[in-house]
């Protein structure tokens, strides 16, 4: 991943026209953070000799070719900046903090690596400044109330020497002070130096001077004993991860642009999505997609297809057309403070992959039963698979912390094309199904949700232990299905056989038909009951939805006998049908009771497709 960073860190400085081989051109930062900075105010000095003299105060008109003369590095918010040029907000704030301070602190923190006459300088210039002080403010108040009130200005001093103006950047003492601080925070922590010069960076492979601290996320720390090679000596850090200066910044700028671009939320976490080039060469596109997608400016087709979530927009649709001439890794993370956990690190995914993942769950969504999920005279709902499905099973819940770890293990699997325990995934399936059950809500939508989601998982062929057949051959869905309305002479069986030749791979057992069955016959009932009684006593006899073999077996006649008792058992052929199933099953199923329950719910709601043609009477009791 670091060496993913540098690349996007040398495309993000090479944009913004940063000079790799200067150091101080990295650093240094636009001190125009938007457009409404159009002046400059320089404090002009002249050269005395062993002194200088304060000449004027000079308006300028901002210029971006002049970015590092400014040599502006923004510092605290109530101090100084790490130069002597300043945004201003209030003039005497401005200039007393900015200007007259910086004379105090941040030089006396930079003496350490400066020469004996750098220092001179710096402090005769300090001393003029605050010498002139009160005539430096009464020149500076009226040329800076002047402009308009909704532009912006910037302080900075200038030197004017032997007819030369000379500007905070031209000087070397304040570039030295600049590039110091940009590095001193890959060598210095907790009152320790880490550093060695002529040896080789872990990056660039070449010799040069190396640090110990550069680390662009705070779950690698070295104030830790484990973190520290060769015992607890933190000065030694540099030789876990020796890291020199121009690849260190490459690394920071590489971050900064990750988390500004490449950054995305993800039903409660984050995720960096983080490209890396094969070939070694700068896609400009693709960093412009990533940018535009960022900044809400790309335009979707029309067949635009959502993966991550159901709501919002996301970019895998996107980058799942490029070639394959790099890969995504996908880094899932909490920040808690100042504490950086990294939850999830899903490496080299390829374009190819994520059009898989598509084409699976383009063959997923076209399904009629998935595609017409909801459907009247004027309106038409779709149930289309995102990973909101699977985090419909495994929710970020205080009840159970272990949903959330779950949750990122299943999309690790789907990604990666690692199988997924089919007996683990039903057990969350009918725990929310049975809880929706219990509560007396519908259970249609979460029973869909994951008929629709082992559906998908199954065309990629991710079920693990799963003793179904074998992966669908997607060629032909269409037509096997057809229409899903019951034809005038087709019989249970024959409609029956559509929803098997749909699914067969999961109706590859007569047990599993026969209790797929066995539970359309049980809503039939039931309607039956809520038609003629306004309620449906049979429905306490399903056992919270806790079905095993034995009682499926057991149900069956009472269920028959329910019918005729009501005398509405419009059913004889299904009855017949469920018979033949169970018959041919034999006993011992091998089927856990999640599988079981799944099957008879799976049936109970998908009544409606085996529905057939009835007299006027049966229509109005079912």
């Amino acid at each position: 991943m670091i060496e993913a960073m540098k690349e996007i860190g040398e495309y993000a400085l090479e944009k913004e026209n940063k000079d790799l081989n200067d150091f101080v051109s990295i650093l240094v930062e636009n001190p125009a953070s938007n457009e409404t900075y159009k002046h400059v105010f320089c404090i002009k000095f002249v050269s005395c000799q062993d002194s200088f003299e304060f000449k004027e105060i000079e308006h300028q008109e901002y210029s971006k070719e002049k970015i590092v003369k400014y040599l502006y590095k923004r510092g605290s918010s109530n101090g100084p900046d790490i130069t002597p040029t300043a945004r201003v907000t209030e003039i005497k704030k401005t200039f007393s903090n900015k200007i007259i301070g910086w004379f105090s602190k941040p030089l006396k923190k930079a003496k350490p690596i400066l020469e004996g006459e750098e220092v001179q300088f710096l402090e005769l210039l300090g001393k003029c400044i605050k010498e002139n002080e009160e005539k430096i403010i009464s020149d500076l108040e009226p040329k800076v109330n002047s402009i308009d009130a909704k532009e912006n200005s910037i302080l900075t001093l200038v030197l004017e020497e032997n007819d030369l103006t000379r500007y905070v950047g031209d000087f070397e003492v304040f570039r030295k002070i600049l590039k110091n601080n940009g590095a001193s925070k890959f060598y210095s922590k907790y009152d320790i130096i880490s550093k060695a010069d002529d040896k080789v960076c872990s990056i660039c492979k070449t010799h040069k001077e190396v640090y110990g601290f550069v680390t662009p996320y705070e779950f690698y720390t070295v104030d830790k004993r484990g973190f520290v090679s060769g015992g607890f000596d933190q000065s030694k850090a540099w030789r876990n991860n020796p890291v020199c200066l121009e690849c260190a910044l490459k690394i920071t700028a590489g971050k900064e642009y990750i988390e500004k671009y490449m950054s995305f939320g993800f039903y409660g976490f984050n995720f960096l999505l983080i490209p890396k080039l094969l070939n070694n060469s700068t896609n400009e596109d693709l960093f412009d997609t990533f940018e535009k997608f960022n900044e809400k400016k790309f335009t979707f087709n029309k067949e635009y297809k959502r993966f991550l979530t159901a709501n919002e927009n996301d970019i895998l649709d996107i980058l799942s057309e490029e070639d394959d001439y790099l890969n995504f890794n996908f880094q899932f993370y909490e920040k808690s403070n100042s504490a950086y956990r990294i939850l999830l690190y899903i490496e080299d995914i390829l374009p190819s992959r994520l059009r898989e993942l598509f084409k699976s769950k383009e063959i997923v969504d076209k399904k009629k039963i998935f595609s017409n999920y909801f459907s009247n005279d004027t309106e038409v709902k779709s149930i289309q698979f995102t990973l909101g499905n699977v985090r419909w099973f495994f929710p970020n819940t205080l009840d159970d912390p272990d949903l959330n770890k779950y949750f990122l293990e299943v999309t690790n699997g789907i990604f990666t094309g690692t199988s997924i325990d089919y007996g683990f995934l039903l057990k969350y399936i009918m725990r929310r199904i049975r809880k929706d059950f219990k509560n007396e809500n519908p259970i249609r939508y979460s029973l869909f949700l994951g008929f629709q989601m082992l559906d998908f998982l199954s065309n990629l062929c991710l079920l693990g232990n799963y003793t179904g057949g074998n992966c669908v051959n997607s060629t032909n869905l269409s037509t096997l299905l057809g229409d899903m309305a019951p034809k005038e002479n087709n019989g249970y069986e024959e409609r029956a056989n559509v929803v098997f030749s749909e699914f067969e791979h999961f109706f590859n057992t007569d047990a599993k038909k026969a209790i797929f069955l066995e539970g359309t016959l049980v809503q039939y009932l039931l309607n039956i009951q809520k038609f003629q009684r306004g309620s449906a006593p049979f429905r306490t006899k399903l056992r919270g939805l806790n079905l095993d073999e034995r009682y499926i077996k057991r149900i069956f006649p009472e269920t028959i006998n329910k019918l005729e008792e009501y005398d509405a058992n419009y059913y004889k052929e299904l009855e017949s049908l469920i018979s033949k199933y169970m018959i041919q099953s034999g006993n011992n199923w091998k089927m856990s009771n999640d599988e079981i329950s799944f099957y008879f719910v799976l049936g109970m709601n998908l009544s409606n497709l085996l529905k057939s043609p009835k007299p006027e009477k049966e229509i109005k009791n079912d």
